[in-house]
């Protein structure tokens, strides 16, 4: 399967992301930091072994705890092949969760190519953070986040022109231009102390807040916390990694009959990648030599 009208096949991707996973799962085992595949790659675990053919992504997921911690011990342990990329790491970086990413290649989506950040190719690693549901204080975290997420949207630019209409791209345009007055850390703080409001508390449950966390998506990400004490290593790509051991439950409450496939016109990747370079290095070697055999065949003559 290809990237629309890139000539790069989504194998070649998913095996770079394979090799990114392997290192974050030698750093957890190390340091006995527990995670688990998470929502598109638990299906493909479960599901194909591997990766649903065409998805271009690797998610995995931990307690904030453990996230905390895998934070830090990247700062030494992390190969240098690669980066841990976060909002402190990279400070152009607008979300709110980690990536690590391959140095010296490229995988750029739409969305951010116009920001100047680490664009290597990635695998997502998110927190889950306690949560309350079904209470007042509970729903005022979800409905804040949800606010939130969608403000976080338009520090992107390029999700601002996307609106067919002149005056919606103005309306966007304006609150993206607006949000740039606003400290990056200060915003980012904000979303951290409504992240984590309940951390403090020992609290039944745990879910996903991140990426626009509406009423729906809260739900379908709610999990006891006890799932991350019982995990089972599941074959993913050849290797055995974790997953949660009452795996039926947590796909059916996200994708409901999640054995069944999806139509086939929805069966293509939805990143939006407009450029993808699995050795920036070799690249640039190239250019350098081309440049210096034009400017040698100019001195010829």
């Amino acid at each position: 399967m290809k990237y629309g009208d890139l000539n790069i096949d989504i194998r070649d991707v998913q095996q770079a992301q394979v090799e990114i996973l392997l290192e974050f799962d030698r750093i957890c085992k190390k340091h006995k930091i527990n995670y688990q595949l998470f929502a598109g790659t638990l299906l493909g675990a479960v599901r194909h072994n591997g990766f649903i053919p065409w998805d271009d992504d690797i998610d995995v997921c931990l307690l904030r705890e453990d996230f905390n911690r895998l934070v830090k011990v990247c700062e030494f342990e992390l190969n240098t092949n690669f980066f841990l990329q976060t909002n402190k790491t990279d400070k152009n970086f607008v979300l709110q969760f980690a990536k690590i990413r391959k140095n010296d290649t490229l995988f750029i989506e739409s969305s951010h190519s116009d920001c100047n950040i680490h664009h290597g190719i990635y695998i997502d690693i998110f927190p889950l953070d306690n949560v309350m549901p079904d209470t007042f204080l509970g729903s005022l975290q979800q409905k804040t986040l949800h606010l939130l997420g969608k403000i976080n949207r338009y520090r992107l630019k390029k999700l601002c022109l996307e609106p067919n209409t002149p005056l919606k791209k103005w309306i966007l345009l304006s609150i993206h231009y607006g949000l740039k007055a606003v400290p990056a850390s200060w915003f980012n703080h904000l979303y951290s102390k409504f992240t984590r409001m309940f951390n403090k508390k020992e609290t039944k449950y745990v879910s996903h807040l991140l990426n626009l966390v509406s009423k729906d998506r809260y739900k379908k990400y709610l999990v006891e916390r006890d799932t991350f004490q019982h995990s089972i290593l599941w074959e993913f790509e050849s290797h055995y990694f974790p997953i949660p051991f009452n795996y039926d439950k947590v796909l059916t409450q996200i994708f409901g009959h999640y054995m069944e496939l999806p139509p086939k016109e929805k069966q293509k990747p939805h990143h939006q990648i407009v450029e993808v370079n699995f050795n920036t290095k070799e690249t640039e070697e190239e250019t350098n030599v081309e440049i210096i055999q034009s400017r040698l065949h100019y001195r010829s003559f």
